[in-house]
C-alpha cells in the first residue's frame, strides 16, 4: 500500500512539472532583463540640475548627462535658472519644483545654509578617487566657508580674495620690503614718489566694490581670534560695524585714498590690475581669482611685450594685516604676542558654488552629485566654463593649471598668494546673511560720505549701524540674530521663558 501511494505522489509531481515547463521557457530572458535593471544604481530616480541661464552649459553637458542616464537608469532635467535679483530672497531651492542640485553665487551660501536649504554632501561622493576630492580643497575654504560643524555642505568652484600687488623691482631698488601690516602699506603709499617716481597706488573703491574693499581692510583687526562676533554680535544681533576696529580701518582707508588718483573712486579690481600692467601704478589691491574684464584689460593685453611690465617686475602677497586686534566685548585693543601679525582673509563676496537642495530625497541627492561627477571632468574643474572656475584646490596649484591659464603677468605669485589666503583657518565670508545686499548698500552709502569728507569715519559708520538696525527691525531682531548664528555654524539662541 505504501508503494502504491509513493508511486502516485511521484506521478502527480511529474504531471505538475510538465504543466509548468512551457511557462518556464521564457524565464531566462526576463531574469536577464530584471538583473540588468537591478544593476543600474539609480534606476527610476529623477533629478533636476539648475544652472545659470547666462552660461551655455546645456550644449556642453547634455552629451555626458545622456551617457550618465544610460549608465545609471536615472532621468535628469537640466534647468536654466535666471540670476536672482540682488534685492530678492535667494529662492532657488524653495520653489514648487526646486532643483535637486544647483550652481549658485558663493556669496549666497551663508544665507542658504542658515535657512536650512542645503543638504550635506553624501559620504559616497566625498572621496578622492571617485568623488569630489573634498580634502583637495584649500583647508580654510573647506572648513570655514564650505562646511558647517564639520559637515561638508557646498562645493566651491571659485572663491576670490583680494591680494596686494607691487612693483618688486622698484621696491628692491629702493631697499624697501613688501608691507606686512596696513601701517607698513600706508608708509609705502606716503613715500611712493621716492621709490616709484611718477607712479600711483590704486585700490578698487568704485561703488559696486567699495564695501568689499573696506571690509577686507578691516577684518584683520576686527575679527578677534577668540570670538565669533564680527559684523554682528552673536548674542544680540546688534551691528558692530561702528566699533573701534572698523572706524580705524575707515580712517586708514581715507588716508590712503588722499594719496591716490581720484579715478580710484570709479575703479574695480580689474581697473587696478590694468594700471599695474600698463606701468601707471606701482602698488595695487586686486581681486583674484577673477574672470578678467576683457574690455578694460584689452589695453594691456594688446600691447606689445616691450611696452608691458615684465612678469619678473611684480610681487604679489596676501593683504596686509594688523599687529593688534580689537576685543569688541571688552572694547579694548590687544597687541599680538611676539609682535605677530593678525591676518584674516575676506572671501565669498563673489564666486560660484554647487549645492544640493535639502527638500530632495537622499537617493536623489546622491544621484545628482553622481551626475555632476560625470560632467566635471577628471580634474573636477575642466568640465565647467572658465568663467565659473577659480583657484580652490591644491591640485590646481600643484599642476600649475591655474597659473598657466591666466593671461596676466606674475600668475604664479598670484596663485601662491591666493592659496596662502584660502588655506588660512582665519577665513571669513562677507556678510553671510539674508538681505546682505541691503546691508552692503547702506554701508556703501556711508563709506561714500566719509570718503567725500562730509562726515567723519566715526559719524559715517554710526549712520551705517543705524541703517543696519532699521533693516534688522524689518527682518525681526531674533530672526536676524539666529540667521547670523546659523551662517557661522552656531545654534539658535534659546527662546526666553
Amino acid at each position: 500500500m505504501d508503494d502504491v501511494r509513493g508511486w502516485s505522489s511521484f506521478r502527480n509531481a511529474i504531471r505538475g512539472l510538465l504543466l509548468i515547463l512551457p511557462a518556464l521557457a521564457g524565464c531566462p530572458e526576463r531574469q536577464t532583463i530584471e538583473t540588468a535593471q537591478d544593476s543600474l544604481p539609480f534606476a527610476g530616480v529623477q533629478i533636476r540640475i539648475g544652472v545659470p541661464s547666462a552660461l551655455d552649459l546645456r550644449t556642453a553637458w547634455e552629451g555626458p548627462l545622456n551617457e550618465w542616464e544610460a549608465q545609471t537608469g536615472a532621468k535628469y532635467h537640466l534647468e536654466e535658472i535666471p540670476q536672482p535679483g540682488a534685492d530678492e530672497a535667494f529662492a532657488i531651492f524653495s520653489g514648487s519644483i526646486a532643483p535637486t542640485l544647483a550652481l549658485f553665487p558663493l556669496e549666497r551660501a551663508g544665507e542658504l545654509i542658515a535657512a536650512g536649504s542645503l543638504a550635506p554632501l553624501p559620504e559616497s561622493v566625498r572621496g578622492d578617487a571617485d568623488g569630489v576630492n573634498w580634502t583637495d580643497l584649500f583647508q580654510g575654504l573647506r572648513d570655514k566657508i564650505a562646511s558647517r560643524k564639520g559637515q561638508p555642505i557646498v562645493l566651491p568652484l571659485a572663491s576670490p580674495v583680494l591680494v596686494c600687488c607691487y612693483r618688486q623691482d622698484l621696491l628692491q631698488a629702493a631697499g624697501l620690503k613688501p608691507p606686512q601690516t596696513w601701517d607698513d602699506y600706508q608708509q609705502l603709499v606716503d613715500k611712493i614718489e621716492s621709490w616709484a617716481p611718477g607712479l600711483n597706488a590704486v585700490e578698487p573703491w568704485g561703488e559696486s566694490f567699495r564695501a568689499t574693499t573696506f571690509l577686507a581692510r578691516a577684518v584683520s583687526a576686527a575679527q578677534h581670534p577668540g570670538q565669533y562676533s564680527l559684523f554682528f554680535d552673536i548674542e544680540t544681533g546688534e551691528p558692530l560695524i561702528d566699533n573701534a576696529a572698523f572706524v580705524q580701518a575707515l580712517e586708514a582707508s581715507r588716508r590712503a585714498l588722499q594719496k591716490m588718483p581720484g579715478d580710484v573712486l570709479n575703479f574695480g579690481p580689474d581697473d587696478c590690475r590694468n594700471e599695474l600692467l600698463m606701468g601707471r601704478a606701482a602698488l595695487a589691491i586686486v581681486c583674484e581669482p577673477s574672470p578678467w574684464d576683457v574690455a578694460r584689460h584689452r589695453e594691456a593685453v594688446d600691447q606689445p611685450a616691450d611696452k608691458r611690465i615684465a612678469a619678473a617686475s611684480f610681487g604679489v602677497i596676501r593683504l596686509p594685516g594688523s599687529r593688534e586686534v580689537y576685543d569688541a566685548s571688552r572694547r579694548l585693543w590687544e597687541p599680538l604676542p611676539d609682535k605677530g601679525v593678525s591676518h584674516v582673509t575676506l572671501t565669498a563676496f563673489s564666486g560660484w558654488a554647487i549645492g544640493a537642495g535639502s527638500s530632495s530625497s537622499r537617493v536623489q541627492i546622491e544621484a545628482a552629485w553622481n551626475a555632476l561627477l560625470k560632467v566635471a571632468g577628471p580634474d573636477l574643474v575642466s568640465g565647467f566654463p572658465p568663467a565659473l572656475i577659480g583657484l580652490c584646490r591644491e591640485s590646481q596649484l600643484q599642476s600649475g593649471s591655474y597659473a598657466s591659464s591666466r593671461d596676466g603677468d606674475g600668475a604664479v605669485s598670484v596663485a601662491n598668494s591666493v592659496a596662502q589666503s584660502l588655506r588660512d583657518s582665519r577665513l571669513v565670508a562677507e556678510l553671510p546673511i539674508a538681505h546682505r545686499h541691503e546691508f552692503r548698500l547702506a554701508l556703501t552709502r556711508s563709506l561714500g560720505m566719509a570718503i567725500a569728507g562730509s562726515q567723519s569715519p566715526e559719524e559715517a559708520l554710526r549712520d551705517a549701524a543705524a541703517e543696519w538696525r532699521e533693516i534688522i527691525s524689518r527682518i525681526g531682531p531674533s530672526r536676524h540674530r539666529d540667521n547670523y548664528r546659523a551662517s557661522l555654524g552656531l545654534s539658535p539662541k534659546p527662546k526666553a521663558e
